[in-house]
């Protein structure tokens, strides 16, 4: 074997070494966050709508009612809420790459290029706007103890990612589904689970500070609430 080969194959091997060692410090760093999240603070949910976030093994939505008396959804997002909508029912909001909402409807659609732009940032992000039925008793969705404050905090926080907070008109949409060029782009470090720790952060709900999976969501919320007066 050459000299030339040799040092090309030891190149790789360290570099693939590196990329290895990377993953898992990653790894441990979201699984550190996620056992010991902030914890939030007291909130008083009684008589207020219910709020919920969704979350699937590589996802998370936040799901609020599409009649909610802080905010008027059906001008803001009329694309999802044509005449008709059940008033019970709910809209689900999601950030991410806007590709590759466009390219992967399932995880089985999942391309290596696709995957690649969006980790380097490559591509425009949008937020997801979805109308569906309540998710009550869905086990995958878990309800939100979030009072008056929080859940407005909750919808700044979807407005204040849209590009422009003011637009009513989607980039793409289908039926009950639409998508709206957001600020930010995706990345290793700001993931669409990252939106929604943010987001949680913002309502005062328990989060992790680094929260790239799905599971960075769920754990927090999991613990008990804090005993009023303490944090």
């Amino acid at each position: 074997m050459s000299g030339w080969l040799r040092r090309g194959l030891r190149l790789v091997t360290r570099l693939l070494a590196l990329f290895i060692l990377l993953g898992a410090l990653y790894f441990i760093a979201a699984l550190g966050f996620a056992m010991f999240p902030a914890s939030g603070r007291p909130q008083q949910a009684d008589g207020e709508p219910v709020v919920y976030v969704c979350t699937s093994l590589a996802h998370a939505d936040i799901m609020m009612p599409s009649r909610d008396p802080l905010i008027d959804w059906s001008s803001e997002f009329p694309a999802v809420m044509p005449p008709g909508l059940p008033t019970e029912a709910y809209l689900a909001f999601g950030w991410g790459d806007l590709r590759f909402f466009r390219e992967i409807p399932t995880w089985s659609d999942v391309r290596l290029s696709t995957a690649l732009s969006a980790l380097a940032g490559l591509n425009d992000t949008a937020i997801r706007v979805v109308a569906v039925n309540a998710p009550s008793g869905d086990p995958d969705c878990q309800p939100l103890r979030v009072d008056r404050a929080g859940r407005q905090a909750l919808i700044d926080h979807v407005r204040a990612t849209l590009a422009h907070e003011t637009q009513t008109r989607p980039v793409e949409q289908a039926h009950l589904e639409a998508y709206y060029l957001a600020k930010g782009r995706y990345s290793p470090l700001r993931t669409c689970n990252q939106w929604v720790a943010d987001a949680l952060a913002d309502a005062g709900l328990p989060h992790a500070r680094f929260a790239p999976f799905s599971f960075g969501i769920t754990w927090p919320l999991e613990r008990p609430p804090p005993l009023p007066g303490k944090s």
